[in-house]
């Protein structure tokens, strides 16, 4: 049970603050026997697991993390132990945090053209529909000076009424 520099400073422990510790000093306890089933299974069947841990630093800073275990094996190919690597993965969280902030900004964005689209649109539609209205009336309009204007003729007069 070993671990690099990079985990060390990770954590912000010490080498002899973190061996012969308790796992559950770090991880929960839920994720310490979710991470020894994996490691066992990793070591009698000699597969690789991943798992995401929230490893507790030495200042209480929660680190969401994922680790990638493997099967360690001698020249022979037996499983002889296993080996992982433990990344972090804030900036990750970070990025998507900021990916669903930024989706959810263009919904709400998406919502407001959505309406703006429905009012222009409907005033374009009352514009034809006024437009059609204007054009009938004059139509109409029309329509009666031809037949005034006949009326008047017929009885001697050319005036518009």
């Amino acid at each position: 049970q070993q671990a690099n520099d990079a985990v060390y400073e990770l954590l912000g422990f010490r080498p002899d603050e973190v061996l012969e510790q308790s796992l559950s000093r770090f991880i929960s306890p839920e994720e310490t026997r979710e991470f020894l089933a994996a490691l066992r299974e990793v070591i009698e069947k000699g597969v690789t697991r991943n798992a995401r841990l929230t490893p507790r630093t030495a200042s209480g800073e929660v680190i969401p993390t994922t680790l990638n275990a493997s099967a360690l094996r001698d020249s022979d190919g037996k499983v002889i132990g296993a080996i992982g690597i433990l990344r972090d993965m804030r900036a990750y969280e970070k990025v998507l945090h900021d990916l669903e902030e930024s989706k959810s900004e263009l919904q709400e964005k998406i919502l407001d053209l959505e309406k703006f689209e429905e009012v222009v649109v409907g005033r374009e539609l009352k514009m034809i529909a006024l437009e059609k209205e204007i054009e009938n009336l004059k139509q109409e309009l029309e329509k009666y000076r031809s037949q005034g204007l006949h009326r008047e003729a017929d009885r001697g007069h050319t005036r518009w009424t």
